[in-house]
């Protein structure tokens, strides 16, 4: 599992570090044992619980995932759903699966979506928190700025658009 001072990305909140580990009662009554998470960003703490599925919490990605996922986010995304309610549980069920790999989909996937339906509301916030905690990663990974990260991010999302617009033509 994890190792106290390890970094590790949790896909909803973003990266931070493992504190320590702690057997704690939230509400159900019964004491589990989780990682307490500091999240660097935000300044905020976040329990997961030690027992799999630890809700998509893993290690950084490599600099090899980092070149794979130049190819996803670059490549034809797929379609979602129209029902806004349907469309977001999906993702955040994907994004459980807790690969950098399924990260980068979700996000191609609705940059793509936010070209012929608006994004707005909570899908919008949540396209931007994925966004933002993939690029994060990204920069600490490849030893590049926050904002280095994003215009990469961005450019390969924008590829990702040209070739969906090449196949309507």
């Amino acid at each position: 599992m994890f190792n106290v001072g390890e970094q590790v990305v949790h896909p909803q909140h973003g990266v931070g570090h493992v504190v320590r580990l702690e057997d704690r009662e939230f509400g159900s009554g019964v004491k589990r044992r989780y990682y307490e998470i500091s999240i660097a960003g935000a300044g905020s703490t976040l329990w997961v619980p030690f027992d799999p599925p630890s809700f998509g919490l893993r290690k950084l990605a490599g600099r090899s995932e980092i070149n794979r996922c130049r190819q996803i986010l670059a490549s034809r995304p797929s379609p979602l759903t129209d029902d806004a309610r349907s469309r977001q549980s999906a993702l955040a069920e994907r994004l459980k699966q807790g690969t950098i790999r399924v990260q980068c989909e979700v996000v191609r996937d609705l940059f793509a979506f936010g070209e012929h339906k608006s994004l707005y509301g909570s899908m919008a916030g949540f396209f931007r928190q994925t966004q933002n905690v993939l690029c994060e990663e990204w920069a600490l990974v490849e030893g590049v700025t926050l904002a280095e990260a994003i215009q990469e991010v961005q450019s390969l999302l924008e590829r990702s658009r040209s070739i969906v617009n090449k196949s309507k033509a």
